[in-house]
């Protein structure tokens, strides 16, 4: 589905996405297939559930966004890993 379908199926509300085929561009993540898993009022109740879905699978790339928002703005963050200082004896 895309982003322009959601909006239109549902209009001002909180949605929970999953992304089904997406790319890197300039930072930026753009989606371009993406599947509703849920719909909420209050953006609480989104990433409450958005904070147990992800617990279940980590590997699911999963946003929640409003409806009003014209198009996804997904920036792009980069986790530096922390490396543990093991010392030479």
């Amino acid at each position: 589905m895309k982003w322009t379908d959601v909006r239109n199926k549902y209009p001002n509300k909180w949605i929970l996405i999953k992304v089904i085929e997406a790319k890197s561009e300039n930072g930026s993540r753009i989606v371009e297939n993406l599947e509703v898993l849920n719909t909420f009022g209050r953006s609480q109740d989104a990433l409450k559930e958005y904070s147990i879905k992800h617990k279940l699978n980590k590997s699911d790339e999963m946003y929640v966004y409003h409806s009003s928002k014209d198009s996804l703005k997904i920036s792009e963050r980069v986790w530096m890993g922390v490396r543990k200082n093991e010392q030479c004896t």
